[in-house]
């Protein structure tokens, strides 16, 4: 039988005074990483970028839309009710805003592995070998030690939002990426 609960657990927060397993996760302790962006070409120059372009990316990065794994149901009538079952997994798409800084150029990495996808100068469609990439959201605690991880695999750019201009403005301009996955992976 299970257990049934008649009363509060606690009517306050005593418990919690210097107990460890309660120290709140923060949402400003975390990093994105997306491995193997070096060896993409500039669009503006033709050149290779930096080696440390993944790097620059994970500094750039000012907030993103934690990974989902959504369970379908697969309904099946009988008689007079219904009942549900467990189906396919979807990985919906996620959204990461960075901060564009022209020192490394947050724009011309993001563009380049968007072109990997699709050209718009000779308008091909690119393999998923070259343009499909494997990303990591990791949490640490506010001392810095990993808390917990999710791997995205077959992670590429199928939107690119450069922002918006504003003469009167005085904010730092953002460009949003928009990251579909085939994969979510929690590795805690």
């Amino acid at each position: 039988m299970p257990d049934v609960r008649t009363s509060p657990l606690n009517l306050g927060t005593y418990h919690m005074v210097g107990a460890d397993e309660f120290e709140p996760q923060r949402v400003n302790n975390f990093e994105v990483q997306i491995v193997g962006l070096s060896g993409l070409i500039s669009v503006n120059t033709g050149t290779a970028i930096t080696e440390k372009a993944s790097e620059y990316i994970t500094l750039s990065v000012a907030s993103y839309g934690a990974p989902q794994i959504n369970v379908q149901p697969i309904t099946v009538s009988y008689g007079n009710n219904k009942i549900k079952f467990a189906g396919l997994p979807e990985f919906p798409d996620s959204s990461i805003v960075m901060n564009d800084y022209i020192g490394i150029n947050v724009e011309n990495i993001l563009t380049a592995w968007q072109r990997l996808v699709y050209d718009p100068k000779t308008q091909k469609i690119g393999r998923a070998s070259q343009y499909k990439k494997t990303a990591y959201l990791i949490e640490y605690d506010p001392e810095g030690t990993q808390a917990r991880q999710w791997q995205l695999n077959g992670c590429w750019p199928s939107a690119l939002q450069l922002g918006e201009f504003n003469q009167e403005g005085n904010n730092v301009r953002q460009v949003t990426l928009t990251l579909t996955y085939d994969h979510a992976l929690p590795l805690y």
